[in-house]
């Protein structure tokens, strides 16, 4: 385990307790309404420009063309790929860089990127436990909440999906292809590099198998299980459902 600085305790006195914010003065600049937009768009669409403008946007920009950005992102990683919040899985743990990516392009484009996440389960850390039966379901599950995400949107001219994976990767092929008529892409997020000596991450869920017949000493099982995801994102890297979905 890596050493840290333990956080220091917040100190606050009762002064502190009541120094609260109640009001801002709000973003700059004036949004891009138009007599015919006030008088005929729904109010949400309206509110949602200032919603747009509220998160930073540019004011003058925030009537462009939406585009969501859909993933199963899952930890909070810094820009430095160091760990602040572990995921369940490397599949899901750096798809925020190709949100990102994609976000970008569609702004230099002139679209308008939103980005939003469901997070996806790992079937190889729920083995041996009750969890293993909400791997399948899963899927039913998340393409409905993606489907309600992206009406959630409106105003969207289209839809990207990334995900990994045999349960992130099919429900948002689901839930896209419910849009019939709407434009979408779906973007796979890779698999895990295997390591150059050692097991894959099929191979190395039968350690606690194996050690129990005395097939790998406690070192070789620590061994073979620290380096078997040996890239920080992707899915599993074996030919099993994970890396062919």
């Amino acid at each position: 385990m890596r050493d840290r600085p333990r956080p220091r305790p917040v100190q606050l006195n009762e002064r502190d307790l009541f120094d609260v914010a109640t009001a801002a003065d709000g973003p700059t600049g004036l949004l891009p309404l138009t007599p015919e937009f006030l008088r005929d768009r729904p109010s949400g669409d309206v509110f949602g420009l200032s919603q747009n403008a509220g998160m930073g946007w540019d004011a003058a920009k925030t009537g462009r063309d939406p585009f969501l950005i859909l993933s199963t992102q899952g930890g909070v990683r810094a820009d430095d790929g160091t760990p602040i919040a572990l995921g369940y899985h490397t599949g899901h743990w750096e798809v925020g860089l190709l949100v990102r990516e994609a976000a970008r392009e569609l702004d230099r484009l002139g679209g308008l990127p939103f980005a939003a996440h469901v997070s996806d389960p790992c079937d190889g850390r729920t083995q041996g436990t009750t969890g293993m039966f909400d791997s399948l379901p899963y899927r039913n599950d998340a393409a409905l909440v993606l489907r309600r995400l992206v009406r959630s949107l409106p105003t969207r001219r289209g839809v990207i999906a990334v995900g990994t994976c045999d349960k992130g990767l099919p429900a948002m092929t689901m839930a896209l292809a419910s849009f019939g008529e709407l434009a979408g892409a779906v973007i796979p997020g890779g698999v895990t590099l295997p390591p150059r000596r050692g097991e894959d991450a099929g191979a190395v869920q039968t350690l606690g198998a194996r050690f129990a017949h005395g097939l790998v000493s406690l070192e070789e099982a620590a061994d073979l299980g620290c380096r078997a995801c040996a890239s920080p994102g992707g899915g599993c890297q074996f030919l099993g459902t994970a890396a062919t979905a």
